[in-house]
């Protein structure tokens, strides 16, 4: 009579905000004192407390047996509560739930629609392997109950008791299948619920059912079932592509009539899927494709336009699908998809710029590509880094085949290298610097003065981020200093000039640049670039040398003045790779004696060319795959057999085996020189112990033994 009521719980624990725990412990204490009442009614109360404690995260495992005896009870009320406490607690893990089979069979006989649909939905929750299997017959007469009440929720568990004890599903599948003919829309609903589901895993075991399909789609009024049967068709598609051209027209029909916004995006959903499978056999589309076609992108660019952000977003992707099988018919819509870029949303704007990278031509490149480069200037973060990929990957693509203005691609390249934040990208935009300036010939005079002007920015080399900007950097030098001779040529710089004087390049100088690469290339500044860098600056030094050694200029004698001045500070670099290529270059100017001469320089001109004379070309990753292989030769066999003969049969060099012990007073000891411990082998095979033999002793032993 004065036992608190859940409510009274639920105050309790809300004045305890604090500190609820001791007040929780108090409760517990309370309702074990309650379970041992007989009183149904106090038992179910409390029961229905520990059930408000699990869902705060309480154990309430060691009150399982009391929540099968409320479930037991004779009166609704308090069944309803052990059921809802056992769908609440009870796991794989809880002992008691074997107690349930015979419950659950005498609920199923129940004349109460509610008690046996309470008990399967319970079943459904709990429900084991052992459980599936012993309850996996009564569930599925109870599929054919007179009331639907009761099949709806029978259909429904079906699919829990699949997951569990997968065998009865071969076993049932029949009465399962006969449920989709059921005259109650609503179990035919739960029927393809559970087929859908189960077709997601292995879509091939269903396809013998969609002929029952394809008259539900055309004859159901159900939304939300036509959502799943549509689901279905579109995973089947790919298994039977003749079932396409029967989806074109009903999916149409429901596109048109229908005002559900989900069941429409999922028609068109689908007929972007079974469109590419609507061809004919000489690659013509099916005489109801190109409506269709225009239906579906009329219908994504209501979508697209809807103030909705996720409408706007699932048209987006139904977009993205349609252009999969049918560009031309959504590169009309390019521009509404360019306002999408300007969108709030993130997703919104990642979803238009994949749909923008497909609608590339040869005569949008250049357009298209400007405004993402307007873009790129306001965005930040990984939306940033997403524009300046996908601008690389639109002018990139197929070997640059929608390319057709080469110094206007470099110099989109230089711009992007420039740009704070896009310095992430630096080896992707250093590649495509140096494969541009190696295939195409024409270019390499601008390549080579855009990459001076590049290694003469400042900002480059300004805070964070050295080591993104040294790929670029580098390959700046490279393009300098192998196409040094270009340096001269006279080049239009009229279409490379920026439109803001702060964000352009610096000047190109006018009097002697191959001296202004070299002073760039050796200024102390430079040490703070990773060392990789550093040693391309220097081999790149050595290239513009020798060029200026080829040919009748006074540049070269203030070159060898600056790299005379600077290169110390290379040659005392902390690191190795540094220290060696300028060594490297020291020496050879110097047995060449062009260290400080510049006429000497000249005359060793040809000796000097020779370390850069080979001619560089782009190299096709398959090359080596396409050299064909000599006749006769066979690369599974030795060079010399008598060689690697000997080699297998040389013995391992002997070791001097010993105890811990011995090995300790050794170490302890020391050695004399180097060549004293050189004698041991450099190290000591250590086996066993200070009491234990070692394993040469064991073997001698065995031996003996068995000559005995």
């Amino acid at each position: 009579m004065f036992e608190k009521s859940l409510q009274d719980l639920v105050k309790g624990i809300r004045a305890h905000k604090r500190d609820p725990a001791a007040f929780v412990s108090t409760a517990i204490a309370e309702c074990k004192k309650e379970l041992k009442n007989v009183d149904p009614f106090v038992k179910a109360q409390a029961v229905r407390k520990l059930t408000y404690l699990q869902m705060l995260g309480y154990d309430v495992s060691w009150a399982s047996f009391a929540i099968v005896e409320t479930m037991s009870q004779p009166r609704f009320a308090h069944k309803r509560i052990g059921y809802l406490a056992a769908c609440q607690c009870f796991c794989e893990t809880t002992d008691v739930v074997l107690l349930t089979t015979n419950l659950l069979k005498k609920e199923f006989q129940s004349t109460s629609q509610y008690e046996v649909g309470l008990a399967v939905n319970c079943l459904a929750n709990i429900v084991t392997r052992d459980l599936g299997r012993d309850l996996l017959q009564d569930c599925t007469l109870l599929m054919a109950h007179s009331k639907p009440y009761v099949r709806k929720k029978a259909t429904s568990a079906m699919f829990k008791l699949f997951v569990r004890y997968p065998q009865g599903l071969r076993l049932t599948f029949d009465k399962l299948k006969a449920r989709l003919d059921d005259a109650e829309p609503a179990v035919a609903s739960c029927a393809v619920n559970v087929v859908c589901e189960l077709a997601n895993k292995n879509p091939n075991n269903y396809l013998s059912m969609a002929p029952q399909f394809f008259r539900l789609l055309t004859t159901s009024s159900n939304n939300w079932m036509l959502i799943k049967v549509v689901k279905l068709m579109g995973a089947l598609v790919p298994r039977e592509p003749r079932l396409a051209r029967k989806l074109l027209e009903p999916l149409a029909t429901i596109v048109q009539n229908t005002a559900a916004k989900s069941l429409q995006y999922e028609c068109i959903h689908t007929l972007t899927l079974a469109l590419p499978y609507t061809k004919k056999a000489d690659g013509s589309d099916s005489r109801n494709a190109p409506g269709v076609v225009r239906l579906c992108a009329d219908h994504l660019r209501q979508f697209v336009d809807d103030p909705d952000q996720n409408l706007k977003y699932l048209g987006l992707v139904g977009f993205v699908e349609l252009m999969k099988s049918h560009p031309r018919a959504v590169v009309e819509h390019r521009e509404l998809v360019l306002l999408c870029l300007s969108d709030d949303d993130v997703t919104i704007r990642t979803r238009a710029l994949e749909l923008l990278t497909g609608m590339v031509t040869r005569k949008t490149l250049e357009d298209l590509v400007l405004k993402l480069l307007a873009h790129v200037r306001q965005a930040d973060g990984a939306y940033r880094d997403e524009l300046v990929s996908r601008i690389i990957l639109v002018c990139s693509r197929d070997k640059y085949a929608y390319l057709s203005d080469f110094v206007w691609y470099l110099n989109v390249l230089v711009q992007l290298a420039r740009l704070r934040g896009a310095q992430k990208h630096g080896a992707l935009l250093a590649s495509q610097l140096v494969d541009i300036t190696m295939r195409v010939r024409p270019v390499r005079a601008f390549a080579a003065r855009d990459a001076l002007r590049l290694l003469l920015d400042d900002k480059l080399e300004v805070g964070q981020g050295l080591a993104a900007v040294g790929d670029v950097l580098a390959a700046a030098a490279w393009i300098a200093g192998e196409f040094a001779s270009h340096l001269l040529e006279e080049e239009d710089e009229s279409d490379d000039e920026s439109d803001d004087e702060e964000d352009a390049l610096p000047a190109f100088p006018s009097e002697q640049p191959r001296v202004t690469l070299v002073d760039v290339l050796t200024r102390p500044g430079t040490t703070r670039l990773p060392a990789r860098v550093q040693a391309v600056y220097l081999q790149n030094t050595l290239k513009v040398i020798t060029v200026l050694s080829s040919e009748d200029s006074d540049e070269l004698s203030p070159a060898l003045q600056l790299l005379s001045e600077r290169l110390d500070v290379f040659l005392r670099s902390g690191h190795v790779e540094v220290q060696e290529r300028a060594t490297a270059l020291k020496s050879l100017l110097t047995t060449l004696g062009a260290w400080s001469n510049a006429q000497q320089c000249r005359n060793s001109s040809a000796a000097l060319r020779a370390t850069v004379s080979e001619r560089m070309v782009p190299v096709n990753p398959k090359a080596q795959a396409r050299v064909p292989k000599p006749q006769g030769l066979d690369l599974s066999k030795p060079f010399s057999e008598t060689t690697l003969t000997a080699f297998l049969e040389q013995p391992d060099p002997a070791t001097k085996p010993c105890s811990f012990g011995e090995a300790d007073e050794t170490f302890d000891a020391g050695f004399d020189d180097d060549d004293a411990f050189a004698e041991t082998g450099g190290f000591y095979d250590i086996k066993g112990s200070d009491d234990e033999s070692s394993e040469g002793e064991k073997k001698k032993k065995k031996k003996k033994k068995s000559d005995d």
